[in-house]
């Protein structure tokens, strides 16, 4: 049951199914408008649906929310058509919302190259119950700042609640934003680098039963930008620290934006298993995963390891598959795009 109609300063159009945002520009980002609209919707038990034009991009930030919201993205077909800007599913409005109607799908263009698509990166870090309990003890964005370098070759510009991310970088005060929050769990945008090399993304933290889950997902620049050695030594530098880390490349987005056509999902180049869960089943367990695994120190007697997914036997889906299963990652929220 939905909440009486009320409006927002966001809405176009306010149903009993669904509240519309139209926005009519050329990358549409996660305002704080278009996120308060969000947990109205939410709240009001009604979809949110962001429409714009189809040649407009939308950000990785509000990607993410859309997709985790349960919101939608649909953009306009000539004068009168819509359709889902994700899957290219036609849509029309039904007196209340947009739905999918009948109609051919664009296909999937597979023939686009991977390494001109934008790398992800997608960090979970757990940070054990005792940390939460000392101010001194617990400290995040380290993990951002570590994938921001990787990605663009510079720190962090920016977080906020919403874009554009207008706070200067402090791991300081991301501490103290987050702390000041809980037990709520806090979602924040995370910028850095410019116009030639750029990425954008999202740190989430929340409070689970065994502590405090600081998770990092970030869309840079195009894999062919990024050095090999740059990946490498970011999956060296959260080692210690990190439950798991996936690398992928998606071959729609470009520097943290997704245009409107149906895509293939990103392909996996690598999963980092943290010391944590190979500390589980030991290091031989670990080492047998493949030839592609690699060990890393991850401080006084742990151990990391560092598995690449481009080449070897099958496809880098089923790859990562396999080690998912062979650690056990299947039953926690395991590392997907």
């Amino acid at each position: 049951m939905v909440e009486p109609l009320t409006g927002h300063p966001a809405a176009d159009r306010v149903t009993p199914d669904a509240l519309v945002v139209e926005q009519d520009r050329g990358l549409v980002p996660l305002s704080t408008w278009v996120a308060d609209a969000a947990a109205v919707a939410a709240g009001a038990g009604r979809l949110l649906q962001i429409l714009t034009p189809s040649d407009s991009r939308i950000t990785y930030p509000l990607e993410l929310m859309l997709a985790e919201g349960g919101g939608q993205w649909i953009v306009r077909t000539g004068t009168d058509g819509f359709r889902d800007g994700f899957t290219g599913v036609p849509m029309g409005w039904t007196g209340t919302r947009f739905a999918p109607v009948d109609g051919p799908v664009p296909e999937v263009d597979t023939a686009r190259d991977p390494a001109a698509g934008s790398l992800e990166v997608q960090v979970s870090t757990l940070h054990p119950a005792a940390a939460e309990l000392e101010a001194a003890a617990l400290e995040l964005g380290a993990t951002a700042f570590a994938v921001t370098t990787a990605l663009t070759g510079a720190d962090p510009t920016g977080w906020g609640t919403a874009e554009p991310a207008t706070q200067p970088w402090s791991t300081r005060e991301v501490t103290a934003f987050c702390r000041g929050r809980a037990p709520e769990p806090t979602s924040l945008v995370v910028v850095a680098g410019g116009p030639a090399r750029r990425a954008v993304g999202r740190l989430q933290v929340r409070r689970v039963v065994s502590g405090v889950l600081e998770e990092v997902r970030m869309a840079g620049p195009a894999a062919r930008t990024v050095g090999q050695d740059a990946i490498e030594r970011l999956a060296q530098d959260v080692a210690a620290t990190a439950r798991s880390m996936l690398v992928a490349v998606h071959p729609l987005r470009a520097d943290g934006a997704r245009a409107a056509e149906p895509s293939p999902p990103a392909v996996p180049y690598g999963l980092l298993v943290g010391a944590s869960v190979v500390g589980e089943r030991g290091v031989e367990h670990a080492r047998s995963v493949g030839s592609s695994v690699r060990l890393l120190a991850a401080g006084p007697g742990a151990t990391a390891c560092w598995c690449r997914l481009d080449g070897g036997p099958g496809a880098p889906f089923e790859q990562l598959s396999a080690v998912v299963e062979h650690f056990g990652l299947g039953g926690t929220r395991s590392p997907s795009f």
